[in-house]
């Protein structure tokens, strides 16, 4: 199996799968409109500049996560806030490569909506990858 060592990079490259299918796909239908090579593209960076945000920058919702004694409560929570700062950024450099400098007027109207989805991807696709991960690494 994969060393235990490796659990966090697993996790990041099975969030930022999903994330970047959901972003992309969510970004290019409210925008574009979708065809292979712009799904492609959106799909590796939204990968590249994901996977990279979350070796950088840590879970900051994580703290939050602690201090809440409800852990639904806490989770939801803690994947809003750390949610909040990774979609931020992906959407924003994902939107900046398929639209230049136009990301200024695009990405304020598409931000809500990918938020919505990506937090939601989030909730939903995090114990999934967690349990793969678990299994993996044991």
């Amino acid at each position: 199996m994969i060393k235990q060592e490796n659990f966090g990079k697993i996790i990041n490259f099975g969030i930022n799968v999903v994330l970047g299918i959901g972003l992309t796909l969510t970004g290019l239908i409210k925008n574009h409109g979708v065809t292979l090579e712009s799904f492609l593209i959106g799909f590796v960076v939204s990968m590249g500049v994901g996977y990279l945000i979350c070796d950088i920058v840590p879970a900051c919702g994580a703290r939050f996560q602690k201090s809440i004694s409800n852990k639904v409560v806490a989770t939801f929570v803690s994947t809003a806030i750390t949610g909040f700062v990774y979609i931020l950024l992906i959407s924003f450099f994902n939107l900046f490569v398929s639209t230049g400098f136009i990301v200024f007027q695009v990405w304020p109207h598409t931000f809500p909506i990918l938020y919505l989805v990506g937090y939601m991807i989030l909730l939903v696709f995090m114990p999934i990858i967690q349990k793969i991960a678990v299994f993996l690494t044991k």
